[in-house]
């Protein structure tokens, strides 16, 4: 039976100004967060750039490290997640489950108040129509102006990552209004948890050679990422970077 997920109060901060971090703030210890659908972190743990450890008395590791078997694009199926998905509820057709699609969660849960400014949360992430010729919904994060404004996520079942093994990470993907922003290449975001539940590493989608790659219509972004040794579970975060808009579907995780 898988686990439901539950929407806990994770105290995350998008990083406002910084191009390419995600970076967590805590209640007590360093970095600390809680995982949704589980126990608490402990107060330790969290990332910021491409890897980070814990502390406060918590479990440290390095990010997983990227394989050079994926490219940014291209391939896989539009219209459906990949065979062995271990994320589930990628495909978006349970619909919305308060201010996320049903099975995800809001990455900073005061955050989407802060943006009232430029559109109400259901302007900011809402269903959407999938991918051309697939039908189905997909999940629209649309920034609006705002820096950071929205993210969500979802964090796989306790002990579905082996660590030393090399995972696939892929979603059929358009986005729009994003090229003008160097920054705004990135959409989904990767971290591991330990046997604590506690976060780290950051992993982000391949980042194109210019910003002019940034809007693109509907295609399978993927890449492959090797676990930590010390990686129990998987979060992955879905965002839309200043000042556009992303669409996303068919979000998986396989193991290869």
């Amino acid at each position: 039976m898988r686990r439901a997920l539950s929407v806990l109060p994770l105290v995350f901060a998008l990083g406002c100004g910084d191009d390419d971090s995600a970076v967590a703030s805590n209640t007590g210890g360093s970095g600390g967060s809680t995982a949704s659908g589980g126990s608490s972190s402990g107060g330790a743990g969290g990332a910021s750039g491409g890897s980070a450890g814990t502390s406060g008395g918590g479990t440290s590791g390095s990010g997983g490290t990227s394989s050079g078997g994926a490219g940014g694009g291209g391939g896989g199926n539009l219209c459906s997640a990949a065979p062995g998905d271990l994320l589930a509820h990628g495909t978006f057709e349970e619909g919305m489950s308060g201010l996320a699609p049903a099975g995800w969660e809001v990455r900073t849960p005061g955050q989407p108040d802060k943006c009232k400014g430029s559109g109400q949360p259901n302007e900011h992430v809402f269903l959407t129509a999938g991918p051309t010729g697939c039908g189905g919904s997909a999940l629209a994060i649309d920034a609006r102006g705002e820096w950071d404004c929205y993210a969500v996520q979802r964090v796989s079942d306790y002990n579905s990552i082996q660590g030393g093994a090399t995972y696939r990470i892929s979603a059929s993907v358009r986005s729009t209004g994003n090229s003008v922003n160097p920054a705004a290449w990135f959409i989904i975001g990767a971290q591991w948890l330990d046997g604590s539940d506690v976060f780290f590493g950051d992993e982000k989608n391949p980042k194109p050679a210019s910003s002019a790659e940034n809007d693109f219509d509907w295609k399978v972004v993927k890449w492959d990422l090797v676990a930590p040794a010390n990686a129990k579970r998987i979060l992955i975060w879905l965002s839309a970077h200043y000042p556009g808009r992303a669409d996303i579907d068919n979000v998986s995780v396989v193991k290869l």
